[in-house]
């Protein structure tokens, strides 16, 4: 499709004129297989009477701020620099060769240099994340909610992990998909899109407010809405953290989710705006993309 045939059925929003060609890959049936599986063994270990009596001990010495602000914190910050990092090391290095020959794009990279990346990451991560987790704690706090030193039910876990999924698809759609309106984009949402060729780094390289209001609102809006129990407000926020990587990274590892809907995006910019697709398939925002058959290339 051409720009100005774009422009004729996308009006208000910012066309966007592509130069290196993108290959589809077909993801595999086993996407996702790994955040399950994590989300299986994590509901399991909560059934375990040491680990049950190893958080009621914690709950009873450790401060609430500990564990609502600086756990998930560093659960974030160890996830998000240790998969990023491993993926950065693939892409300048091409190894491990088992990693690189999942990669799913083509050509030379175009990303924004690696200095202004941490520039800005160092400015979400260390200043205003933390902000954020404040305003969620005092959310909470709102609700009448606190740490529970009774380990939750299996039942009780997969039920408001599905809610927040739920939940943070439709968020982050519609934010996201406001921010493709052409004032948002220039004004916030282009900072983003520097990376044309995404990265697992370019999951959290965003302007301040695309940061806070989207990805931080995407995570955290739900959990003060829902106020789920601790132990699933971490274990949403290892699968939701993994998952944004993965759909960044650029490499369809097994089991993964898959990389090629939300690198179609950034190829295309104008489709593909939900996490994991549902509104995209429902609200008919993937029209090219679905059309597209394993190995076809488009400019």
């Amino acid at each position: 499709m051409g720009s100005r045939a774009w422009r004729r059925t996308h009006p208000g929003r910012v066309a966007v004129r592509w130069s290196v060609a993108w290959t589809f890959h077909r993801p595999r049936a086993t996407q996702g297989v790994v955040t399950v599986g994590i989300t299986a063994l994590a509901m399991g270990a909560m059934m375990l009477g040491p680990v049950r009596e190893a958080w009621t001990q914690m709950v009873a010495v450790v401060p609430e701020w500990v564990l609502i602000l600086v756990v998930p914190i560093v659960l974030h910050h160890g996830l998000y620099w240790g998969v990023s990092g491993f993926f950065h090391r693939v892409d300048t290095t091409n190894r491990p060769t088992w990693v690189a020959r999942h990669r799913i794009q083509d050509g030379k990279a175009k990303r924004p240099p690696l200095r202004r990346v941490l520039r800005n990451l160092a400015w979400n991560q260390l200043v205003f994340a933390p902000l954020m987790m404040t305003l969620i704690w005092g959310g909470l706090r709102l609700r009448g909610w606190a740490p529970s030193a009774a380990m939750p039910e299996p039942v009780e876990v997969a039920w408001q992990i599905v809610v927040l999924g739920l939940f943070s698809e439709a968020y982050f759609y519609f934010t996201h998909r406001l921010l493709h309106w052409k004032p948002l984009m220039k004004r916030f949402h282009k900072v983003h899109h520097e990376f044309r060729t995404s990265a697992a780094m370019a999951s959290e390289y965003a302007h301040p407010v695309e940061f806070t209001v989207g990805n931080f609102g995407t995570l955290g809006l739900g959990v003060v809405l829902l106020a789920p129990s601790l132990p699933v407000i971490y274990l949403f926020t290892v699968v939701a953290i993994l998952t944004i990587l993965s759909h960044h990274c650029g490499y369809a590892l097994p089991g993964m989710p898959a990389p090629a809907p939300h690198d179609w995006h950034h190829h295309r910019v104008v489709e593909n705006f939900g996490t994991v697709g549902i509104l995209d398939r429902l609200l008919d925002t993937d029209r090219e993309y679905r059309t597209m058959k394993d190995g076809e290339r488009r400019p």
